[in-house]
């Protein structure tokens, strides 16, 4: 017979015993717990972001190495004649320096020009163009342009009006000179991103001139007033109604490390920038809802990652509230895709 220490002992082993078992079940619970959340960690899924820094200067690049430089007399004037026909024709004293001093002497002039949709897609030049109110609607262009004249390495300011002569097939009346606007550039830079406003005094004339290979080419003339972008605009015409065009890009892309323009089918030089982007819905779209329903289209979604250009060319027809979803991208080198966006419609 046991004598009451014996109890007390054993029953105070079987308490002891108890706890460590329970303890052990808590810990082993515990640990089961912080595997399984980590585990749930593990498991998210990873959101890819691109690098946009080589778009970026693969921009600057298409705009700085088509940049062409000329030699006139300050004193004596002259014309300079681009690759692509455009022809620039300065009066005597045209320049003067940043204090309105007359200059004297060999000044250089700079020329950009830029007739096709694949240059602007490349160096970022879209049609965009802004109306009186605000209102940001598309261009039909008949060619844009960077022009400077420069001495010593110093922006020179015009004296005299000079003339712009661009060539075309055939002569719009409705194309006006327009003026290239940037709000980050107080001085002419090929380097500014701009948007199109219509010159007040920005009348065009047909006009006959000799081209680059010694035939007559037509084409239309105006007078500028000042240096830096120009843009021989119409506006894109269409009765029907509009709406807004959404445009949702693959993952781990936005307004950073990609471009999305809309290229109007039939009409070889009207290219809409997407330039709005919403960081909730992460899509793309433009200003005012300003897409007539109804409209072919190609949209052109642009990238470029470990030094090839990513992109997606997908033709679409516009309806109301549109929302366009690029479902797959292609690699393509410059070349490439210069023949691409030239082959559309």
């Amino acid at each position: 017979m046991k004598t009451k220490i014996e109890t007390h002992v054993i029953l105070n082993k079987s308490r002891i015993t108890t706890a460590k078992i329970l303890s052990n079940i808590f810990m082993t619970l515990l640990i089961v717990l912080l595997v399984s959340c980590k585990s749930d960690d593990d498991t998210q899924p990873f959101e890819e972001s691109f690098d946009g820094e080589a778009l970026q200067q693969a921009i600057q690049e298409a705009r700085a190495e088509n940049v062409q430089s000329f030699a006139i007399t300050a004193e004596t004037g002259g014309e300079v004649q681009g690759e692509e026909g455009t022809i620039l024709s300065f009066g005597p004293n045209a320049f003067e320096d940043q204090n309105g001093n007359p200059v004297t002497g060999s000044v250089t002039i700079e020329l950009l020009e830029v007739y096709d949709k694949s240059k602007m897609v490349l160096a970022k030049l879209p049609t965009n163009g802004k109306r009186p109110d605000g209102t940001v609607e598309t261009l039909k262009s008949g060619g844009e342009f960077f022009i400077n004249a420069t001495q010593a390495g110093e922006n020179l300011t015009l004296a005299t009006n000079f003339m712009l002569f661009a060539p075309a097939a055939e002569f719009d009346e409705g194309m006006q000179l327009f003026n290239g606007v940037a709000n980050d550039c107080p001085e002419p830079d090929v380097a500014c991103d701009v948007v199109w406003e219509e010159e007040e005094q920005g009348g065009l004339e047909p006009m006959q001139r000799e081209g680059p290979d010694g035939q007559g080419v037509s084409g239309y003339g105006g007078f500028l007033s000042n240096f830096g972008w120009t843009n021989i605009d119409r506006w894109f015409s269409d009765p029907r109604p509009k709406t807004t065009l959404y445009v949702n890009v693959p993952e781990g892309f936005d307004d950073t490390n990609c471009n999305v323009y809309v290229s109007y089918d039939g009409e070889p030089t009207a290219l809409a920038l997407l330039d709005i982007y919403n960081t909730e819905t992460e899509l793309f779209s433009e200003h005012y809802g300003q897409i007539p329903i109804g409209l072919e289209v190609h949209i052109i979604f642009v990238s470029i990652q470990d030094d090839q250009y990513v992109y997606a060319i997908q033709p679409t027809t516009i309806e109301e509230d549109h929302t366009e979803v690029i479902t797959e991208t292609s690699t393509a080198t410059e070349a490439e895709l210069v023949a691409l966006i030239n082959d559309l419609p």
